[in-house]
């Protein structure tokens, strides 16, 4: 993590690197500003986060986010990918409502569109 203003910062692996391990690759992304906390201060909110995915797995294997609050919200992700939390049940947990990590929810849906296609 580097704390710039905005922070970013990237867990686990990237997209790229994930490939070039020969992995089946998804990739969930969300702009910070459309979820529910990122749209209140209107100003000051631009910023994603970025789930990398290995689909064979179902478990997330890399994170990047950049935005307000991106440290903490990079925090959660660590967690995630580093115990490999199944993305099913990151997709049912509770996300605090309105908060900035409140968006890796939407990530995980735009990821599981991606995994599980209709």
């Amino acid at each position: 993590m580097t704390f710039t203003d905005p922070e970013i910062g990237q867990a686990g692996i990237t997209e790229e690197q994930a490939r070039q391990h020969g992995i089946d690759v998804r990739t969930g992304i969300t702009q910070v500003a459309s979820s529910a906390r990122g749209w209140i201060p209107k100003a000051g909110n631009d910023g994603f986060i970025k789930l990398v995915a290995d689909a064979g797995r179902g478990v997330l294997i890399g994170a990047t986010s950049a935005g307000p609050m991106g440290g903490e919200v990079l925090g959660a992700l660590a967690v995630a990918i580093h115990a490999q939390v199944p993305i099913s049940s990151l997709s049912t947990m509770i996300y605090t409502y309105p908060t900035f990590h409140r968006a890796i929810s939407e990530a995980l849906r735009d990821l599981d569109k991606k995994i599980s296609p209709a």
